[in-house]
């Protein structure tokens, strides 16, 4: 009897050696297929899960078009030939974050002339290059920029073409794709001087030295000594650039509306500035040339 009641005994306790591991096993893997089957697909979670990435991708993309870049596009050639009309580019606002604008720099700013309502909604940013820093005296003559009362010019090899238009020849003359334009003033009217040509709006009225007569007989170069108003400068063609303020001009210098031709101010404020032009992508223009002066 003894010995067969030793016998259960040995046999049942490796039994239970054996067998337990195994039992244990098939529990846990039962347990996890019936988690899974408790588990359904739902088209609701998907759906919002996929809404809190494309929100989370706008808000990024918001972000760093609002902070970081922009990203524009160029209706007008004033840059011309570093920038073609209807090319895309992309501008560094952190460029600016923590320095200023340099010589040479091409510049994304907010158009000083802009009016909400009013002005061409393509012509709320412009593109141009920084010429004139703050503080310093900008003269322009005979096609040439002069520093600070240089000897020696800015050397500008990003220039389009030999410039001519409202370039300070001495001869004043200021032409458009050849021709003269002419426009007689009214009562009222406030007429800016620049570079020796007398213009409204950034109309020629009169070339320098010509004798003109109003529709009252008067002198037009005598009434202009008595009605001009607005900013003036030094002498022909210099430009007195204000504090935290910038001179701006393109590159196309026959064919570019800036800081030369602007009405009531010559200059573009430091909070008008936006970003640094970079790079020319749609087409590949490559990276744009930002010469140093220093």
């Amino acid at each position: 009897m003894n010995e067969e009641i030793n016998l259960q005994g040995d046999y049942n306790e490796s039994a239970v050696e054996q067998e337990a591991p195994k039992l244990l096993s098939k529990k846990e893997l039962k347990k996890m297929k019936k988690q899974q089957e408790k588990e359904e697909f739902s088209w609701k979670k998907e759906i919002i899960s996929w809404i809190k990435i494309i929100v989370f991708a706008i808000a990024m993309a918001l972000f760093i078009n609002e902070f970081i870049i922009i990203n524009a596009n160029v209706p007008s050639g004033s840059m011309e030939n570093t920038i073609i009309p209807g090319d895309r580019m992309v501008g560094l606002r952190v460029s600016y974050w923590f320095n200023s604008p340099k010589r040479g720099d091409i510049v994304i700013f907010n158009n000083p002339e802009y009016v909400e309502g009013d002005s061409p909604e393509d012509s709320k940013f412009y593109v141009k290059r920084a010429i004139g820093l703050p503080g310093e005296k900008v003269k322009i003559k005979d096609a040439k920029v002069y520093i600070n009362d240089s000897k020696e010019p800015l050397e500008e090899g990003y220039l389009k073409e030999e410039w001519y238009k409202n370039a300070g020849y001495d001869t004043g003359m200021d032409y458009n794709n050849g021709e003269l334009f002419f426009y007689v003033p009214k009562k009222g009217d406030k007429v800016t001087v620049k570079d020796g040509v007398k213009t409204l709006n950034g109309n020629v009225i009169v070339l320098k030295n010509t004798y003109m007569k109003c529709s009252d007989g008067t002198d037009i170069n005598k009434k202009i000594k008595t009605d001009v108003t607005g900013e003036q400068t030094l002498e022909d063609g210099t430009y007195v650039v204000k504090k935290d303020c910038y001179f701006m001009m393109g590159d196309n210098r026959n064919d570019s509306w800036d800081c030369r031709y602007w009405p009531g101010t010559n200059y573009v404020s430091d909070e008008d500035v936006l970003a640094k032009a970079v790079v020319g992508y749609l087409p590949w223009r490559g990276f744009y040339s930002h010469p140093s002066y220093e």
